[in-house]
């Protein structure tokens, strides 16, 4: 299975699919994980962190240390 696009909706596409026992391959065009999101590829991102950060990434990233953003601030 591929996902494409490593930003906050790819991301969560791969934990969904971790989570069904499958191992996606995550491809990026850019230098890093969210790079459009990072670069202002986008246009900006006017939804909040609650809404981008999908719970199924979560559960994954929580385990490493991972610190989740304000839940009511904004990316951009």
């Amino acid at each position: 299975m591929v996902v494409v696009g490593a930003g906050p909706v790819g991301l969560g596409a791969a934990a969904h699919l971790l989570g069904r026992g499958l191992r996606p391959l995550v491809l990026e065009a850019g230098p890093q994980a969210g790079a459009a999101g990072a670069q202002g590829r986008h246009g900006g991102l006017f939804s909040q962190w609650s809404e981008l950060v999908d719970p199924a990434a979560r559960r994954l990233l929580e385990p490493t240390g991972w610190r989740a953003p304000d839940p009511d601030g904004y990316p951009t």
